[in-house]
């Protein structure tokens, strides 16, 4: 997949891309089995929700899960963060946000490079977001939500961390400034099929409300950076926050999810 120059003005202005069905059923599939395998983890790298024992995120999961590893290299993901960063990249976190029904928290207003500039040292907002839908977003069930064209403002400053927030962080926006970024961009959700897939400006302003819809809403972000914009902070954080290893990723076969639901099919056979 090569993005047309058209779609990069798109994304340079308005902060993000949208693609439906840029994964297919199978691949999603694939995935999906996966992550009923990720939630039964307990090491530091998942959080609960606050209010609960469901999982608010599991972070990490493209170091130790083969099919999220090779979702991270399909060229049709890396190839467009490539050419949106105008240089080679590798994975700086990657999270996965399950957004179960009932329990599925709300995310206060925030931009992520404002997190991992104050406390990862990364120098300058060349990261690009990368939300992959493994559920339906619709309307009803908390579907991710954007402020167009509010990372052409910078970093915002007016900021306070999140209260009670715990194995992360987030920089919440006050009210006064959302108001005002909505006011000139407005707020769109990012709806979609299992499958579709969002680029985003590491900038742009977003937030959910909770999901109180029976129906799960599940994202897997992989966060892309620039190579050439690595971390300057210490190693206080993590490794799933802040990932040590700094090497550009290579493509994989497009084809390498697909693989990988052949070889469960044979191995069902006998």
């Amino acid at each position: 997949m090569h993005l047309s120059d058209q779609q990069i003005e798109e994304f340079d202005e308005r902060g993000f891309l949208l693609f439906s069905g840029l994964l297919d059923a199978e691949e999603v599939a694939v995935l999906n089995a996966e992550r009923r395998g990720l939630y039964a983890r307990t090491g530091p790298e998942v959080v609960r929700e606050k209010t609960s024992d469901a999982i608010r995120l599991v972070y990490g999961a493209h170091e130790y899960s083969e099919p999220f590893k090779r979702l991270s290299q399909l060229p049709r993901l890396l190839g467009p963060v490539r050419q949106l960063l105008r240089a080679p990249a590798y994975i700086h976190q990657s999270r996965l946000n399950p957004k179960q029904g009932f329990t599925g928290g709300a995310w206060n207003w925030h931009q992520d490079f404002g997190t991992w500039h104050r406390e990862d040292g990364m120098p300058e907002p060349v990261c690009v977001m990368t939300a992959i839908l493994l559920d339906d977003a619709n309307a009803v069930n908390g579907p991710l939500l954007v402020v167009p064209g509010s990372h052409r403002h910078g970093e915002v400053q007016e900021v306070s961390p999140e209260a009670d927030a715990k194995g992360y962080t987030v920089m919440q926006i006050s009210e006064r400034m959302l108001e005002a970024l909505a006011s000139e961009g407005g707020i769109e959700p990012l709806c979609g099929p299992a499958g579709t897939v969002a680029f985003i400006h590491c900038n742009l302003v977003h937030g959910s409300s909770n999901n109180v819809s029976p129906w799960p809403r599940a994202i897997m972000y992989m966060n892309y950076n620039s190579v050439e914009n690595l971390p300057t902070g210490g190693n206080e954080r993590a490794w799933f926050h802040n990932n040590p290893d700094r090497t550009a990723l290579t493509p994989t076969d497009d084809d390498a999810l697909h693989e990988l639901a052949r070889a469960a099919a044979v191995q069902r056979a006998g």
